[in-house]
């Protein structure tokens, strides 16, 4: 369908494609959209999850380890990409026509290889600048449906990270009449976002908060040969060593020096080395290096909201992201912090698997639309920005015909 005929529509349907910084596979989520009625319709229809296959995903964390050998393998990773997602995007589409449900449009996020904030030095100043993968042109090919992609960018360029970027579509669908609300996601970063109820006057507040599951899936990878600690059951068999924890909190970003973002450009392999090394010459037993490092994801969480749901009185806290099935993860932040609840943010009506999924479909709406889809004053930029490229069809798909 033609941009001109998509403006036209009152509702929308559309597919958000997002694959976190965990880099294990693609979400997908089709979503009911109009963002001009007097109550915004945001309507989950329906979500699934692919893995990705193993020579692309060898690549990307080859990628992201900045251990790719030319420039043409990388070329190679973001046209892998490009049709991994395409092909499964229109799959997807298919089999949301049987249900009689025709997509719209594809919003893609893409997987993110590298993200440098304020590190990118042009001429005598440093700028930031980040890098997704996914090529989004073959994404739009593939499905013949108009495709958005490459939200950070627009931000970028006005002097912001690109993240967090989804504050937008969070706000749209988590603000609530009647409380102040802090949802936390916990993928491979971890952050926050604090959503004011409608009728304050106060600003959104977000940030990344430091390592997520990265590093305790690096360091279950390395000593246990699994990819992720199921539900936390290694960790719990340690002793947290806070001798070990005072000298990894005392990273720079962790005490606050740093803007609002961050990346496994810091608390991915490199880190996790650091990690190992202090923990062997500290005599330390793996279950009990492992129980540490998710202390410290725990801790640098509690560290970075402990204040503001004090200052918005915040008494429960939800939660989303692949994190929350680690259990030992979650009996740590109650202890850090308690007499705070901390709850699934499917209790709000939300499936926590697909939700990042679903906030890019929003943002494809928005950008679709011309809407300001990035808050400048959350990402550092001097203005709010509409993230979010777009690309036209090369032919088109009805998914009405068989």
């Amino acid at each position: 369908m033609s941009l001109n005929r998509i403006l036209k529509k009152k509702n929308l349907i559309v597919v958000g494609l997002n694959s976190g910084t965990s880099a294990d596979g693609l979400d997908l989520a089709a979503v009911k959209i109009n963002l001009f009625s007097k109550t915004p319709v945001l309507k989950f229809i329906q979500g699934v999850t692919v893995g990705y296959p193993k020579d692309i995903s060898l690549l990307i964390n080859d990628a992201i380890a900045n251990e790719i050998s030319s420039i043409d393998t990388m070329i190679e990773l973001d046209r892998k990409l490009g049709v991994f997602y395409g092909e499964q995007a229109r799959k997807f589409c298919h089999v949301l026509a049987k249900n009689k449900i025709y997509p719209d449009i594809i919003a893609s996020h893409g997987q993110t290889i590298r993200h440098l904030p304020g590190k990118v030095k042009i001429g005598r100043k440093f700028e930031s600048g980040t890098l997704q993968l996914g090529h989004p042109e073959t994404i739009s090919n593939k499905t013949g449906l108009l495709t958005v992609a490459d939200f950070r960018q627009a931000d970028i360029a006005v002097g912001g990270e690109g993240a967090p970027i989804t504050c937008w579509a969070m706000q749209h669908l988590f603000a609530s009449k009647n409380e102040n609300r802090m949802l936390i996601n916990i993928g491979g970063i971890a952050n926050y976002f604090l959503i004011p109820k409608k009728s304050s006057t106060k600003k959104m507040i977000a940030a990344d908060c430091g390592p997520g599951n990265s590093l305790i899936d690096i360091i279950t990878l390395k000593y246990f040969g699994k990819g992720f600690d199921y539900g936390g059951r290694l960790a719990a068999k340690g002793k947290i060593s806070f001798r070990l924890l005072t000298i990894l909190m005392a990273d720079n970003f962790l005490k606050g020096k740093y803007g609002p973002s961050t990346g496994k450009e810091r608390f991915g392999e490199k880190f996790a080395k650091k990690i190992i090394s202090y923990g062997s010459k500290m005599k330390l037993k793996k279950h009990d290096i492992l129980a540490t490092t998710t202390e410290l994801t725990a801790v640098s969480i509690v560290n970075s909201i402990e204040q503001i749901i004090k200052n918005h009185g915040i008494d429960k806290i939800y939660l989303l992201g692949g994190g929350t099935s680690n259990q030992f993860l979650l009996k740590r932040l109650e202890a850090n912090l308690p007499g705070v609840g901390f709850i699934s943010v499917d209790r709000l009506g939300f499936n926590p698997d697909y939700l990042e999924a679903v906030c890019y479909a929003i943002m494809g709406a928005g950008a679709i639309s011309g809407l300001p889809t990035v808050f400048g004053y959350i990402t550092g930029a001097g203005e709010n920005s509409p993230g979010g490229r777009i690309v036209q069809p090369s032919r088109i798909v009805d998914y009405r015909k068989k």
